[in-house]
């Protein structure tokens, strides 16, 4: 017999995290794609990201609702997009071994990025490599 799930929403999360995806029974539901408010969801386990630099969602939130997007991230991210994270990853959370995984930028947009590990930080996460995980943070509508 399957136990239930249970779910865990992001709402209130304050910074950015990864979502690894696994089979735990814990799914996490995050709202993102900016006005869009989609509700992505994604069975696994969270692993919170200190922002060292500080102001890594500010930055995000500045793309995201500047001139490029306008708060409509919701479809797909293009690879400029996928730069700029990178970049602010680099930055911020001084983490240059998450990139975004430019063969699931059609999965990905604002809030909800689909990223590999390719560095230390792959002992948190138990998958094949590269390890998978989902970027996920405050939407900013």
């Amino acid at each position: 017999m399957k136990s239930e799930s249970t779910t865990v929403f992001l709402y209130e999360l304050d910074g950015l995290a990864l979502l690894v995806p696994t089979a735990t029974n814990v799914v996490y539901v995050n709202q993102t794609g900016g006005h869009a408010c989609l509700q992505a969801r994604v069975e696994g386990y969270l692993v919170p990201l200190a922002d060292r630099a500080g102001g890594s969602c500010d930055r995000l939130d500045a793309h995201f609702t500047g001139p490029k997007w306008g708060g409509w991230c919701f479809e797909r991210l293009d690879d400029e997009t996928a730069n700029e994270i990178d970049r602010i990853l680099a930055e911020g959370v001084q983490r240059s071994e998450i990139v975004v995984d430019r063969t699931k930028l059609d999965r990905s947009w604002e809030a909800w990025v689909h990223v590999q590990i390719t560095g230390p930080l792959q002992a948190l996460v138990e998958r094949a490599w590269p390890r998978e995980a989902i970027l996920t943070w405050p939407n900013s509508d």
